[in-house]
């Protein structure tokens, strides 16, 4: 214990002689943090927005769709497999679609688009679609004569979002507003108006401004179905829960139906985050060697100054593997307080840019990092540290003292 003391007490005054270098590679320690955790945090926040967007308007917790064995292209006797389905206690609720594709045509302009069938109420209670209405309200039950249309099929131009120039417009759409009155005809021939109700927008990727919307009884009665629907959206408690909750529907015998859970439903996301995992582990490894190169030095060049007082730090008792750890333990404390400096940067920053999410084209992003992730950056700074400073430090514990006491400080 005394020797832990006596090493700390002479390490620790050794940094207060030289506080400026000091306090410049704990800065850059903490930057090296920063560097390690901070850009994680941002691909982690890119892959939620991601996700976040397909589950909030596509697929929900879980996706239910007609069988790829089979050639239905509708799943017959939905009814059922819902009541079986909200048997399980982590289901909060479930919405029914009938998807087709459509012709929408409004005085000499004409797009082609789908059409997504649902009750109201229930896609309230399942995904957020109703809640990116930007102009009129969205469809209630009952709304059987009205549309709501995404803003790239009414009329809202898309544009670059880097600038109008690079590509221009994209598409003009119909050039409708609400209240207006739109022709839709549908693939079996049927020819309908309807009035236009309200109007979507989302910034995502999602498929909520490029869709039609129309109630379920509406579909069902131009299509002639009775207790059909192509798909069904599943919304959990808690989407972790997902798989069990997949093996549960499997486990009730329904049959000529596929079950997707979110995650199986958004590979491609998945896929993206893997390519993004190999970016931050790069930045990881550049993150490491920037610890390791700056302790590395400074422990390096303060040894090289210091030959004579190591010398008569030997003459005075003390053993070379002592000497090694005074320069050892300053490489910990540069590592730890540096670390400590990271987080601090890191909390502020994450706590600004929680209550200021960064908009993107995509959607609204929050940098979120788990607490075992940034424990586990901690750890590898002041271990990247210790080892960094552990060769220049035996190096200068190896020297012979007449050699180290007649060369001038």
């Amino acid at each position: 214990m005394s020797t832990l003391r006596t090493v700390s007490f002479l390490a620790i005054k050794d940094l207060r002689r030289d506080k400026k270098i000091a306090l410049l590679v704990i800065f850059l320690l903490g930057f090296s943090f920063i560097n390690i955790t901070f850009f994680s945090a941002f691909i982690n926040g890119l892959g939620n927005t991601f996700q976040d967007e397909i589950i909030n308007t596509a697929t929900s917790h879980i996706i239910i769709l007609p069988s790829e064995n089979t050639n239905l292209k509708f799943i017959p006797g939905i009814s059922t497999i819902r009541k079986k389905v909200e048997l399980n206690p982590d289901v909060v609720a479930t919405s029914v679609h009938v998807t087709v594709p459509i012709t929408i045509s409004f005085r000499n302009k004409q797009m082609s688009t789908q059409a997504i069938a649902m009750k109201p109420s229930d896609e309230s209670a399942v995904t957020t679609v109703p809640t990116f209405i930007i102009d009129g309200s969205f469809l209630s039950d009952g709304n059987n004569n009205e549309i709501v249309l995404g803003k790239f099929i009414s009329g809202q131009k898309i544009e670059d979002t880097i600038g109008q120039q690079t590509f221009g417009q994209l598409a003009a759409g119909l050039g409708v507003g609400v209240g207006e009155v739109v022709t839709v005809t549908y693939p079996n021939g049927v020819r309908k108006e309807y009035r236009l109700r309200g109007v979507l927008g989302s910034n995502g990727f999602s498929q909520v401004s490029q869709s039609a919307y129309i109630t379920l009884d509406e579909a069902d009665t131009v299509f002639g179905l009775s207790d059909q629907a192509s798909n069904m959206l599943v919304k959990l408690v808690n989407r972790d829960r997902a798989d069990a909750v997949k093996t549960f529907i499997l486990s009730q015998g329904v049959k000529n139906v596929d079950v997707k859970t979110w995650a199986e439903a958004s590979g491609f996301v998945s896929a993206i985050k893997s390519a993004f995992s190999i970016v931050i582990s790069i930045t990881s490894i550049m993150g490491v060697m920037i610890v390791v190169v700056t302790i590395g030095i400074v422990i390096f060049i303060n040894t090289a100054r210091k030959k004579r007082i190591i010398g008569v730090l030997k003459a005075l008792g003390m053993s070379s593997n002592q000497v090694m750890m005074i320069y050892v333990m300053q490489s910990f404390i540069l590592g730890l307080v540096g670390t400590v400096v990271g987080i601090t940067m890191f909390t502020g920053l994450s706590y600004f840019l929680t209550a200021n999410p960064v908009h993107l084209p995509i959607g609204s992003l929050t940098p979120t990092l788990s607490t075992d992730a940034v424990i586990n950056a901690a750890l590898l700074i002041v271990i990247a540290s210790i080892v960094a400073g552990y060769i220049p430090a035996r190096i200068a514990s190896r020297q012979k003292i007449l050699e180290t006491i007649k060369i001038v400080e």
